[in-house]
C-alpha cells in the first residue's frame, strides 16, 4: 500500500506558506506528499487579505478519498477552521495509531487576523490537541490558549506547555520560541512524557518570515514519514533544518524560507546536513 505525508492546511497563492510550502518541504526531504485544503486565502508577502473555509462536505470527501490511494504515515495539519473541526477529528479517529499527526495551530496570521475567534481556538484545541501526537504553537498561540502572560523565559515555556498539556490533552508540545523579547539566543522547548528539552539558537536579526511555523512543522512530520526516528530526533533535526534555512535569509523584505537548500544534503549521503 502506498504511504505518503499528508499535509491538511490552508492554500496560499503565494505558495510561501500553507499546503504548497508542506509539498515542496516534503519533496525536498525527498518524498512525495498529498494534500488536503481547509481554506481558500487571499494572501501574498505583503499581508493576508482574507479567507474562505472549505465546505466540510467536500473537505470530508477529499479526506476519504485518500484511502483508494494509499495511506499517510505522517500527517501536518494547520490552519483549520471552526466548521471543519468535526470532520477531521472523524478522520482522524478512523486512522489507525501508526500514523503520526503533528497540530500547528494557526490562531494569527503572521501579518494579523484570525479565521477564528478566541473561543472557537480554544475548542478547537480542546477537540483536537488530544487527538494528535505532538502540537507546535508558538509564543502567542500558547498565551492565547493558557491566559498565560509571561516574559517568556525557559522556565515560561516549560508553564506554558504544561498548561496545554493539563488544560487541552497535549500528548506532546514543541512550543517555539521565536517571540521571545531582545537580542539572546532563542529558545525552543519540546515537552513529551518523558519530560522537557530545551533547544537553543543564537539570535538573528531577520525581517518577517512568511510561513515560518508551517516549514518547520512539516519538517518534522516529513522526517518522521521517512521512518526510523523518535520524535526527539525528529524534533532536534527539524530545527536544525529551519536554523539553517534561517541563516540564509537576506535583504529587508518579508521574506519565505526555501526548503530546497535542503534538498541536496537528502539526496547525497556524504553532504552533511
Amino acid at each position: 500500500m502506498n504511504r505518503f505525508p499528508l499535509s491538511i492546511a490552508g492554500l496560499d497563492p503565494s505558495g510561501g506558506a500553507g499546503l504548497f510550502q508542506d509539498l515542496r518541504v516534503f519533496s525536498a526531504l525527498g518524498l512525495s506528499g498529498w494534500g488536503v485544503p481547509t481554506a481558500l486565502t487571499i494572501q501574498s508577502l505583503r499581508g493576508v487579505r482574507g479567507a474562505s473555509p472549505v465546505d466540510s462536505a467536500l473537505f470530508s470527501a477529499m479526506l476519504a478519498a485518500l484511502s483508494d490511494g494509499g495511506r499517510p504515515s505522517s500527517i501536518k495539519i494547520g490552519l483549520m477552521p471552526a466548521s471543519l473541526v468535526g470532520p477531521l477529528s472523524d478522520y482522524l479517529d478512523g486512522l489507525s495509531g501508526e500514523v503520526f499527526r503533528i497540530l500547528d495551530p494557526v490562531f494569527l496570521y503572521g501579518t494579523g487576523g484570525s479565521l477564528h475567534s478566541p473561543q472557537d481556538y480554544r475548542e478547537m484545541a480542546r477537540v483536537l490537541f488530544p487527538r494528535v501526537d505532538l502540537v507546535t504553537p508558538n509564543i502567542p498561540e500558547a498565551q492565547e490558549l493558557t491566559g498565560a502572560i509571561l516574559e517568556r523565559t525557559p522556565e515560561d515555556l516549560v508553564f506554558m506547555a504544561r498548561r496545554l498539556r493539563d488544560q487541552f490533552g497535549a500528548r506532546a508540545v514543541l512550543l517555539k520560541g521565536g517571540h521571545q523579547a531582545g537580542e539572546g539566543e532563542r529558545t525552543d522547548l519540546l515537552l513529551t512524557a518523558s519530560g522537557e528539552r530545551l533547544f537553543c539558537h543564537p539570535f538573528l536579526r531577520l525581517p518577517g518570515i512568511h510561513g515560518g511555523g508551517c516549514t518547520l512543522s512539516s519538517l518534522v512530520a516529513g522526517l518522521l514519514a521517512r521512518g526510523n526516528v523518535s520524535l526527539e530526533a525528529a524534533v532536534f533535526e527539524a530545527l536544525s533544518h529551519y536554523q539553517k534555512l534561517l541563516s540564509k535569509v537576506t535583504g529587508e523584505e518579508r521574506s519565505v524560507l526555501d526548503p530546497d537548500l535542503l534538498r541536496r544534503s537528502f539526496s547525497d549521503p556524504d553532504v552533511s546536513s
